[in-house]
């Protein structure tokens, strides 16, 4: 099983996100980020939660649930309960005009149930930001990556050949395949 990802790289992901944004949207004042795969990437957890980063001060993950699992999963520094919205945003300054959010993925029902606490008038896009540092490697992803590949060439060329039987199905093989890579030390997260 993968550990934490180690709380310097999580700071080193947040720093590079915060220049990003100070080069290409200057007077950017709160990025939003509602997407699961970005706040793994920004906090090392994956919870019904949103990441509040304002330009002037310290990220702060608001977690709906699970409070418990993030604190156990993550090194990110600064993790808090939040029951609604309402608990964030009584957590933060006022509300900027402009807010940046992953939009490619923030369902419009979602943004709005988020604007009734946070009263901003416009949005903007962080997803080729956030993108942009996500596809820099750091020599710690580049391990992960390395130690990914391993067990990917295990199962496969290991431990799948002896699994085929003539006359399985697709969805069987898969199946068991899926069943294989989680006991390997997946996560489980994949697409059929």
């Amino acid at each position: 099983m993968v550990s934490k990802t180690p709380a310097s790289e999580l700071r080193d992901r947040m720093e590079r996100f915060r220049l990003r944004m100070d080069r290409e949207n200057p007077a950017w004042d709160l990025a939003v980020i509602f997407g699961r795969t970005n706040q793994f990437y920004f906090t090392g957890t994956m919870q019904d939660a949103v990441l509040l980063i304002p330009c002037d001060d310290e990220a702060v993950l608001w977690v709906r649930r699970s409070l418990e699992r993030a604190l156990d999963e993550s090194h990110f520094p600064d993790i808090r309960p939040m029951r609604s919205y309402r608990d964030a945003a009584a957590g933060m300054d006022a509300c900027p005009g402009t807010v940046h959010v992953d939009a490619e993925t923030v369902p419009l029902a979602l943004l709005e149930r988020f604007r009734r606490h946070f009263p901003f008038t416009e949005t903007a896009a962080l997803d080729a930001q956030a993108a942009g540092v996500r596809s820099k490697k750091s020599a710690y992803e580049v391990s992960i990556l390395e130690e990914a590949g391993k067990i990917h060439r295990h199962v496969l060329e290991d431990r799948v050949p002896g699994m085929l039987e003539e006359g399985m199905s697709e969805a069987g093989l898969g199946g068991e395949v899926f069943s294989l890579m989680v006991s390997e030390g997946h996560h489980g997260i994949t697409r059929f």
